[in-house]
Order: C-alpha cells, then structure tokens, then sequence
C-alpha cells in the first residue's frame, strides 16, 4: 500500500511538471502599446525658382514606442506673373498651381533619448495637381484650368529637441522644437509640369501629445483604488 501511496505521488509530480513546462513553453502574447501622436507640418522649398510653404497636419499612432504610423493632409499654393503689363499696370499673364494631397506615412525611430530623439520618415500618397492661367487677349482675360491625379512620394529625417523639465513647469516638456530634411518625388510625371521632385527641409514647434497621454495614463493608475 505504501508503494502503491509512493507512485501515486511521484507520478503526480511528473504530471505537475509537464503541465508547467508545457505552460512555460507557450508562446506569449505581445502587449502592444498605441499612443496618440499628431503634429503640425510646414515644409519650406523652391518649386521651379520661387519658394513656396507646404501646409499640413499629421495624426496618426506611436506604436511600442518604437515607430509612428498615420495619415497627413497638405496643401500649397504658388502664384507668378509675366513681365509684361497692360495700360492699367495688371499684368496680361498670370499663373496659379495648386497642390493637394494626402498621405500616409511610417516613421521609425533611430534614437530616443531623453532630450532628443531622431527618427526617418516615409511617405506616399495622393492628390490633385491644378494650374490656372490667365492670359489677356483683345482686351479681355482668358482662363483656362488644368487638373490631373497626383501622386507624392518621400523620405527623410526629423528630429525632435525636447525642453528639459523644471520644477513646477512639468507642462513644458510636452513642448519642443522639430527640424526635418528630406526628398520628395512624383511617382509619375505630371503633364501639367509641376515640377514637384526636390528637396523640402521644416522647422517649428513640436508638441509632444504621446508624453501627455503616458502622463494622464500614469495618474489614472495612481488614484485607482486598490484592493
């Protein structure tokens, strides 16, 4: 009875372990963390030979905190003039292009430290492309309006200089400043000549709202009531 007691027992915890080493040998599920990011998107370059402002706003996700993920919306408009004016100084030839697009964009980071972090920026998209021209012939002007599909590309580097925190001004580091550099690209060539493919560089303000929401996040768990 005794053996019979003593086999029982041992096969029990030959049991037990293969229970608990099937559990550990189970893969385990990643916990994937998402938090809001958006930021405002002005970009400076020279379309042909004057400078123009790209206009936009992104929104999207910070995904682990390794990577962002999001669409963006921008716009732009460039007006130019012939040389030539008529009797009343207007002049007799004048062009508008406009551009509008959106984009969806995928931006790993490289580095994130704790005053600054640096990341690349992919993106593709799609839009409308729109030249306006205007031409005075016998004393009245004649306009004319092209459009065409648009389709943007791009790739490049921002970085982000976050403001140290100081007591009683925690709000600050929610704050910063962005630098950006890249190249953009038309997918295809535009008959209406846009002459879109350059270099864009950006600097402005950052606003940090995946820290703000950690932040929010962070208090919430403080006063939850504990059991």
């Amino acid at each position: 009875m005794a053996m019979m007691v003593l086999c029982h027992g041992y096969s029990q915890q030959v049991s037990d372990s293969i229970v608990a080493v099937k559990k550990d040998s189970l893969p385990k599920k990643k916990h994937v963390s998402l938090k809001p990011a958006g930021d405002f998107d002005q970009r400076f370059s020279f379309i042909g030979n004057g400078g123009v402002n790209i206009w936009g706003y992104r929104i999207g996700a910070l995904v682990n905190d390794t990577y962002k993920v999001g669409i963006g919306g921008y716009f732009l408009k460039q007006e130019s003039s012939g040389v030539k004016l008529d009797a009343t100084g207007v002049p007799i030839n004048q062009l508008t292009k406009s551009l509008y697009f959106g984009t969806i964009y995928y931006e790993p980071f490289l580095f994130r430290r704790k005053r600054w972090e640096m990341s690349m920026v992919f993106e593709l998209g799609y839009g409308k492309a729109e030249l306006d021209s205007s031409n005075k012939i016998r004393g009245r002007f004649l306009t004319k309006t092209e459009k065409q599909d648009f389709v943007p590309a791009g790739m490049g580097y921002s970085v982000n200089f976050i403001i140290p925190d100081m007591k009683g001004l925690h709000f600050l580091t929610y704050i910063g400043l962005n630098g950006m550099l890249g190249l953009r690209k038309a997918v295809f060539n535009s008959d209406l000549k846009y002459n879109y493919d350059g270099w864009y560089w950006s600097i402005g303000s950052a606003v940090f709202i995946d820290k703000i929401f950690s932040d929010l996040k962070g208090k919430n768990k403080k006063l939850a009531p504990t059991n």
